[in-house]
C-alpha cells in the first residue's frame, strides 16, 4: 500500500510498482501440499481449462440496539466463515471423478468388467479419507520469483460431477470444494486458509530447487547449472 503526504491529492492508484503486483494466469490447483525438509511435497489436480473461482468469504452479524439506527463501528461480529474452490477441469483421471463423487475405485477383475479398467463405485456415506489435507493454487504475482500460494485446509468436495459432452470441444467437468475445521478447531470461526504472499524482491528458490511438479505429481529437483555431475 503506498502512502502519499503532500497537498496534492493523486487521481489514479497507478503508481511505479504496480506492475509488480498484477496476479497473472490460471496457475496450478495441488492436494495435500506440504512443505517438509526445505521442500514442496504435493500431487497436481491436473489441468485446467477456464481458470477457477477461489471464493474466501465472512458472514458479519450487526448488533441490534435499541435507539440505534445505524450501523455502529465495533458492534460487528464474524458470524460464520466460507471457503470455496471451483475449478474447471479439461484432464481426465480415476482419481478425479473418484473424488468428486466420494467414491470406491478398483482395476477390474476381467470378469464383471474387461480388464484395463478402473471401476469406479458411489456409496452413500462419506468416509474420513474423502477429506484432503489441503487443496492449494499455486499463482504468479508479477514482481517475484516466489508464487502466491492459497491453500483451503480439510478441502471437500461438494459439486459430484457434472459435464456436456460436444462435438468439436474437449470435455469439461467442474470441481468443487469446500473448506471443513478440524475437530480441535470447532470454536474457532475464522476461514481454515492460509495464504503465502511472497515478499517483494525475494527470489523463489530454495537452495538451488524451484517448486516444480512432473505431470504424475512428484516433486521434482531443478539444479542449479554448473557443470555435469
Amino acid at each position: 500500500m503506498a502512502t502519499i503526504n503532500g497537498t496534492d491529492l493523486p487521481k489514479t492508484g497507478y503508481t511505479k510498482d504496480t506492475p509488480k503486483r498484477f496476479q497473472l494466469n490460471a496457475g496450478a490447483l495441488l492436494t495435500n501440499l506440504e512443505y517438509k525438509e526445505e521442500k514442496w511435497v504435493g500431487n497436481l489436480l491436473g489441468a485446467t481449462s477456464g481458470g477457477s473461482n477461489i471464493s474466501l468469504v465472512n458472514t458479519y452479524r450487526q448488533a441490534e440496539i435499541d435507539g440505534v439506527f445505524t450501523a455502529t463501528v465495533g458492534s460487528d461480529s464474524i458470524e460464520s466463515s466460507e471457503g470455496k474452490f471451483e475449478v474447471n477441469m479439461i484432464e481426465w483421471t480415476a482419481d478425479n471423478l473418484k473424488m468428486a463423487l466420494l467414491a470406491d475405485k478398483v482395476d477390474s477383475d476381467g470378469k464383471t468388467y474387461p480388464a484395463g479398467y478402473e471401476v469406479i463405485t458411489t456409496r452413500r456415506e462419506v468416509k474420513e479419507t474423502d477429506y484432503l489435507e489441503n487443496l492449494a493454487y499455486v499463482g504468479t504475482i508479477t514482481g517475484s520469483e516466489k508464487p502466491i500460494i492459497i491453500i483451503m485446509h480439510h478441502a471437500f468436495p461438494t459439486g459430484g460431477l457434472e459435464f456436456e459432452p460436444q462435438d468439436k470441444q474437449e470435455g469439461i467437468y467442474k470441481l468443487t470444494f469446500e473448506a471443513r475445521a478440524a475437530a480441535e478447531d470447532v470454536n474457532n470461526t475464522s476461514i481454515p486458509v492460509t495464504i503465502l504472499f511472497p515478499k517483494e524482491g525475494t527470489s523463489g528458490e530454495i537452495e538451488g530447487q524451484s517448486l516444480k511438479f512432473t505431470p504424475d505429481g512428484a516433486p521434482t529437483e531443478e539444479k542449479e547449472s554448473g557443470g555435469e555431475e
